[in-house]
């Protein structure tokens, strides 16, 4: 991040933040509930909208200039329906997915749209900071990037992203309140994909504040450019319990009740001994995760190295279909039919 801004030297109305939050149909924070004394032994209850639940996804975008993308709702959907749209907030980029998450192909759809709000140029290029989901770093979406004159920066913390930090907290909390609002006003009736945009609206208009963008980078020491207001503690480890303990530690042993001594003595044990740390037991095999770090994804390393990824997937799909026309008696090529 740091080498990023000091070679290319972005304004403040350049750098921008994406990222996606799930919204669910049924609120992960539940409103506290008024009950009269007396009733902690008797269970107090609160109606939910549903026991199962959706999730939309809703993909934010802002500046550090005070400027907020219009959002992208993803609903796990196959086929598009209007009718979901009609109480999104003005802008919204519709999407569809099977899954109801972002794939690699919606991620180009986003980045047209973002391309027709930040206009980028050569002589006016863009910063766009992201996290590292799989979705968004792949071989078209760096060419698309490259061709646009967007420097995409892909893998960072989540202490660099103003939206995680600052905007998808109270996004959260305030589209509980009005989905809390809504159950009141319309009783008896549950929270279908149909009213969840029309929720999401009033939560986002109320989130989406110039005073929240501004805080959103300084806090991340995006914008203005503060390196240093990030701590070391950040960087740490995040298993406590696995860090060296001194085995050397003095521990004063007082006297019983029926021996009488004037002093007591000191002993040298050790604290592990004494009370182990507790230590989280692994239940499986457990699939090794390669570390990464912050990556520019429009580079010319980064670029060759998705291309080099896409040219191993070739050839075992290659491999693979020899294997297939070798096991055919017949010579024929036998597809197996994909599972609608």
């Amino acid at each position: 991040m740091k080498s990023c801004c000091l070679e290319k030297k972005f304004p403040a109305h350049r750098k921008f933040n994406m990222d996606e939050n799930g919204i669910s149909i049924v609120p992960n924070r539940t409103p506290k509930v008024i009950t009269p004394k007396g009733k902690k032994k008797k269970p107090v209850c609160k109606i939910s909208s549903a026991e199962s639940c959706q999730t939309v996804i809703a993909v934010c975008c802002m500046s550090a200039t005070r400027v907020f993308a219009p959002p992208t709702l993803i609903l796990p959907r196959k086929r598009m329906n209007p009718l979901l749209y009609k109480d999104a907030p003005n802008g919204t980029l519709p999407l569809i997915s099977d899954t109801g998450y972002m794939n690699s192909h919606l991620f180009i759809d986003w980045l047209k749209h973002f391309v027709q709000l930040a206009k980028p140029s050569t002589e006016d290029p863009v910063l766009l900071i992201a996290d590292n989901l799989t979705s968004h770093c792949s071989l078209p979406a760096a060419l698309f990037c490259r061709e646009n004159h967007i420097t995409f920066l892909t893998h960072t913390r989540h202490v660099l992203q103003p939206l995680d930090k600052c905007s998808f907290a109270p996004l959260k909390a305030l589209y509980s309140s009005e989905t809390e609002k809504c159950l009141v006003q319309y009783p008896g009736k549950a929270i279908t994909l149909y009213k969840v945009l029309g929720i999401f609206q009033k939560a986002y208009s109320a989130t989406a504040k110039v005073q929240l963008a501004e805080k959103a980078f300084r806090v991340t020491g995006i914008e203005p450019n503060n390196p240093e207001i990030i701590s070391d503690d950040c960087y740490y480890p995040s298993l406590a319990t696995l860090a060296p303990l001194d085995n050397d530690c003095t521990v004063a042993v007082a006297p019983e009740e029926n021996e009488v001594s004037s002093s007591t003595f000191q002993i040298d044990v050790s604290v592990q001994s004494i009370l182990p740390l507790p230590r989280h037991e692994q239940r499986g095999a457990k699939r090794k995760k390669k570390s990464q770090k912050s990556e520019i994804m429009t580079s010319s390393p980064f670029k060759h190295f998705l291309e080099k990824n896409e040219k191993e997937k070739v050839e075992l799909e290659e491999a693979k279909a020899n294997r297939v026309f070798k096991k055919n008696k017949n010579g024929d090529k036998t597809k197996k039919k994909e599972k609608p």
